[in-house]
């Protein structure tokens, strides 16, 4: 008996558009699961960047370091170098105008200059020449100056002459 028109036709569980569908959130399921494994790779790659970057940062900063510490031993050196040239320029006018103070009847042997003090052998014709052409500029510009004559074979006198400036603090 056939109450129907039509032949039946099979009844699938899927129909076409379901399969469709499915097949539609399955794909984009993979491309999800290929994006977070990609998202996953890149975050790895990231840290061991990092790590890397990080390591190189440490390393750079010891030879900032590094380079500071001889910077400043550079600077320490210049500054000692230029305080040397500063006190060679002041000494070499401080003898220029110690030989244009000496008379030419005062002959020189030695001199010991050192910061504070002047030590001056020499031989003069006689104490009045001594004491008027080269100690009464010498008293001037030192504090105290003493003098210690010899009388040589040929009359002349040896003199020893001992200046020194007295600093403020009252040491020599």
């Amino acid at each position: 008996m056939k109450f129907s028109f039509i032949a039946s036709r099979k009844k699938y569980f899927f129909t076409m558009f379901t399969k469709v569908w499915l097949a539609f959130i399955a794909s984009i399921f993979l491309l999800l699961n290929i994006f977070n494994l990609f998202v996953l790779y890149k975050n790895a790659d990231f840290r061991s960047s990092a790590k890397k970057l990080d390591n190189t940062r440490a390393m750079l900063e010891q030879n900032i370091d590094g380079i500071d510490e001889k910077i400043g031993f550079i600077l320490r050196q210049k500054a000692v170098a230029e305080e040397i040239y500063a006190n060679n320029i002041i000494l070499k006018d401080s003898m220029k105008n110690l030989f244009d103070l000496v008379p030419d009847q005062i002959t020189l042997k030695k001199v010991i200059m050192k910061k504070n003090s002047l030590v001056i052998y020499g031989v003069t014709p006689t104490r009045d020449a001594y004491d008027f052409l080269l100690a009464a500029p010498l008293k001037s510009i030192f504090h105290t100056s003493n003098t210690m004559f010899y009388l040589t074979d040929e009359g002349w006198y040896n003199f020893v002459s001992t200046n020194k400036i007295i600093n403020p603090e009252g040491t020599e």
